[in-house]
């Protein structure tokens, strides 16, 4: 493996890591409120940050091989 793909899997482990942390942010805010539309709305964008973390992860599996 180059150094471009060892960079490439390094940037994708940061965003990964990011991901993790902001579906623990969204998942703690959402035990926070209790007005329904504040939650549907950050369930909503929780729904979106847990398939973007498993696009990266498939991401991660192609490119380790």
């Amino acid at each position: 493996m180059g150094k471009s793909e060892d960079k490439d899997i390094q940037n994708l482990m940061t965003a990964l890591q990011k991901k993790e942390t902001a579906i623990h942010s969204y998942t703690e805010q959402i035990r926070a409120f209790n007005d329904p539309q504040i939650n549907a709305l950050l369930e909503g964008i929780l729904h979106n940050e847990m398939m973007h973390k498993a696009e990266i992860e498939e991401q991660l599996e192609r490119m380790k091989g």
